[in-house]
């Protein structure tokens, strides 16, 4: 009885140190995660608070009025339905030749047979560790040479070299892999080709992984400023992140207008990632399945 009590008070012992633990690391992804999300309360706050209050000194955490009139401001500043096209002109197109060539060549490392496939797909993932700045001159000598620099440069590397990120080959690789090789033994009785498997059955499957894909694509395109300074020379191909750092760099800057302008470039990515959030964390955790 002695030994039973013993062994049960130990079991209540771990059960509580258990939910002890639990509580505290609810408690510490609670401060993680406003800790996080404070910087996107102070965009919104900025973006709505008069120019007195954005200024006032402790600062003002609880704006007293709202006002949208930083928005209308902010959009007078540049020229925004123009920056507005610019922008969307080259991320639509780059996602989607991002989405085909990066599953093409996913599709190819993973369930193809060829020869030197492990040497080409080690070549592929080896770009991975260059700096972008280390292909940065050669790509913008080629590019000018080429008579392409501009906005086709910010969108033709989707085109070729397997959408130029390999990141995403090796994303969609591993999801690949994940699917049976009999499917494709069995499409392939049935008279089905390569491009056919690849259509009918390999992108339904891989649907929440091209959507991860996207959404990466969109997001690091939409909000790029680096290359687009680079490359877009003239103002009336801007994009709207060039647009915001222009309202930015002014002389006499209004810090509540910059933060209305932020808020609206910033606003579609937030759109899409809630919009495809499910598929964007089913995407995530299966493509870890199987290396």
């Amino acid at each position: 009885m002695a030994a039973t009590a013993i062994h049960g008070a130990g079991i209540r012992r771990t059960k509580a140190r258990k939910k002890t633990i639990h509580r505290l690391l609810i408690v510490l992804s609670i401060v993680l995660g406003l800790a996080m999300a404070f910087p996107l309360y102070w965009l919104l706050r900025g973006s709505f608070v008069s120019h007195a209050e954005i200024l006032a000194r402790p600062p003002v955490f609880f704006p007293s009025a709202f006002s949208i009139e930083n928005f209308s401001k902010a959009i007078d500043r540049i020229d925004f339905s123009r920056q507005l096209w610019n922008s969307v002109s080259i991320v639509v197109p780059y996602v989607v030749f991002n989405v085909i060539t990066t599953s093409f060549a996913g599709y190819a490392f993973a369930k193809l047979r060829f020869p030197l496939r492990g040497m080409w797909f080690g070549l592929v993932i080896s770009t991975m560790m260059l700096p972008s700045a280390v292909t940065l001159v050669p790509q913008y000598s080629l590019f000018t040479s080429l008579g392409l620099a501009g906005k086709p440069a910010l969108i033709i590397p989707a085109i070729f070299c397997a959408g130029g990120n390999a990141y995403f080959v090796f994303l969609l690789r591993q999801f690949f892999m994940t699917i049976p090789d009999e499917l494709l033994e069995a499409a392939k009785i049935d008279g089905a080709g390569y491009f056919r498997i690849y259509l009918k059955i390999m992108l339904p499957l891989i649907r929440p992984a091209l959507i991860v894909v996207a959404l990466f694509s969109f997001i690091n395109n939409w909000n790029d400023f680096f290359y687009t300074m680079i490359y877009l020379k003239k103002e009336a191909d801007y994009t709207l992140p060039m647009g915001l750092y222009i309202v930015n760099g002014m002389r006499i800057p209004n810090y509540e207008q910059v933060m209305a302008l932020a808020l609206i470039v910033t606003a579609p990515c937030l759109a899409f990632f809630f919009i495809g959030n499910k598929y964007f964390v089913e995407g995530i955790t299966l493509t870890g399945i199987k290396g």
